[in-house]
């Protein structure tokens, strides 16, 4: 009678769905046609229950290849590599001729789709379902076949009842977990770096090394002398208006999707947790001076992917892809572009998974798992630290200083040039001519100007090409009343740059 296998489908479609936690992918009540989904063991299980009698293995192997189809259409819906199609038929009679050769046939054809075939008619149906829930690695349920049909019908309905609820429960738990929180703390913070912005741009200029230092940007030699709280001043520092806008607009859009998911706290928490850990990764692999936020917003990525590794298919078929795709997208431009501060990038994208371990989703708690994450975070800060002070190098931090002192002259801050030069200047590496050069700029715009011709005597010593070098010794001997030694250095000067009309020009003077 079709009313024991309309019980069968009902009571093994309560048992997947109600007692395993089978997601609801389609459902037909009419034509009992079922599509179920769970990750398990590392595999995705796709499982469709379908009510059907087949007279001939013609029907059945047309209808298998139907579902081919669909699945071949819908791939990009499972999440995981590792997919196992499982397709139960439920029937009264097993086709009447020799369909199970011509099936075999059938499934082997395609690779693409890894399907296995149940077909549970009344003679097979306990060793079927019984091969069917071992190939998943559950316990078979009880089917109670020796019911009557009115206890059937009335079983059915519960059935079918708790099937519908406990899917609608599942479905709200799913959305509620993209609402436990509302975005008030990413727009504090978006506030607070605009105004932060607007104070330095008020005060200086935000693209001026002087400004970033004065005001607190990741700076190595700042970090060697005790200033960590760099560090965290940095996170709200951005090197003009594009830096500025092209972060905030990653914060609004990243901040509003995880505050929603972890809570105003949690996010927090997360956030400064990844900018820590990304400042810390740049000041280990980065030399030059950086700046903005991009650490702590890579970390809200680490956070949208700690929650796709606990909710993996509500990932993938919300937000999963694009997020993989502009995590990769940025990344790749960091590499291409040598501006880009990329250790500070991979730092927060590590970090804010290591924090989002730590801090977990709201109402969910692995205590094992966030003291490890705890663990590593504070291990990997620590190696941080011990491996940027161990191989800090002041010689190439020089390169740097070049910059700034360059960054000061224009600011016609003359005292701390000569101080920055000299500090760098025990330890130049390739960079000591032209740190020379710029002290002895400093000194000459002070009025000491023997200091300013020692400086660039040596300077043309270390680098002979260097033809401003030439120019300003030029100057400074014809001032001196040292023709000869002054026409000489003009000479140099002229034939290294003959396209400087001031070179040109002094020479003719001097001529």
């Amino acid at each position: 009678m079709f009313i024991k296998q309309e019980y069968t489908f009902w009571k093994i479609a309560h048992d997947l769905v109600v007692v395993q936690g089978f997601e609801i992918l389609h459902l037909n009540s009419q034509t009992h046609d079922l599509w179920l989904e769970k990750d398990y063991k590392w595999k995705t299980h796709v499982v469709r229950l379908k009510v059907a009698q087949f007279n001939w293995a013609r029907e059945l192997m047309d209808d298998i290849l139907l579902t081919y189809q669909r699945v071949k259409q819908n791939i990009r819906l499972f999440t995981g590599s590792r997919l196992m199609f499982h397709n139960l038929y439920l029937s009264e009679y097993p086709p009447v001729d020799d369909w199970e050769k011509a099936v075999t046939d059938v499934l082997k054809s395609d690779s693409k789709v890894n399907m296995k075939l149940y077909y549970l008619d009344e003679e097979h149906k306990s060793e079927e379902s019984s091969r069917f829930y071992h190939s998943i690695s559950l316990n078979s349920p009880q089917l109670g076949q020796n019911l009557q049909p009115a206890e059937m019908e009335s079983i059915i309905s519960y059935l079918r009842q708790q099937i519908v609820s406990s899917d609608q429960q599942r479905k709200r738990a799913a959305l509620d977990l993209f609402k436990y929180g509302k975005p008030i703390m990413t727009y504090v913070l978006l506030i607070l770096n605009i105004l932060v912005f607007f104070f330095v741009e008020w005060k200086g200029k935000s693209t001026s090394l002087i400004s970033l230092i004065q005001y607190g940007a990741k700076y190595n030699p700042a970090l060697m002398d005790g200033e960590w709280w760099r560090i965290v001043t940095s996170m709200f520092l951005h090197i003009g208006f594009l830096h500025l806008f092209m972060n905030m607009l990653a914060l609004f859009y990243l901040g509003t999707a995880v505050e929603r998911i972890y809570g105003s706290l949690r996010f927090t928490g997360i956030y400064f947790l990844a900018g820590i850990f990304g400042g810390l990764s740049s000041f280990m692999m980065n030399p030059q001076i950086a700046a903005g936020a991009s650490g702590a917003i890579f970390g809200l990525f680490g956070a949208l992917l700690f929650f796709g590794l606990l909710h993996k298919r509500l990932f993938f078929r919300t937000m999963g892809t694009n997020v993989l795709f502009i995590i990769g997208l940025n990344l790749a431009f960091g590499f291409i572009v040598p501006q880009v501060d990329n250790s500070a990038h991979l730092g927060g994208l590590t970090g804010g998974f290591i924090a989002s371990m730590l801090i977990h989703l709201p109402k969910q708690k692995n205590l094992k798992v966030q003291l490890l994450s705890l663990a590593i975070y504070i291990l990997a800060a620590i190696g941080m630290v011990w491996g940027g002070t161990a191989q800090y190098s002041q010689s190439e931090q020089a390169g740097v200083q070049v910059q700034y002192t360059q960054e000061l002259i224009k600011d016609k801050q003359y005292d701390q040039v000569i101080q920055t030069a000299t500090h760098a200047l025990e330890f130049p590496g390739i960079y000591k001519a032209e740190l020379l050069f710029n002290r002895s700029y400093a000194y000459t715009q002070k009025g000491q100007l023997d200091k300013a011709k020692q400086d660039l005597e040596k300077a043309v010593q270390v680098k002979p090409d260097m033809a401003e070098a030439h120019f300003n010794l030029a100057l400074i001997y014809q001032k001196r009343g040292r023709l000869n030694q002054a026409k000489e250095e003009a000479e140099k000067a002229a034939s290294l740059k003959p396209e400087q009309e001031n070179f040109q020009k002094l020479l003719r003077s001097l001529n």
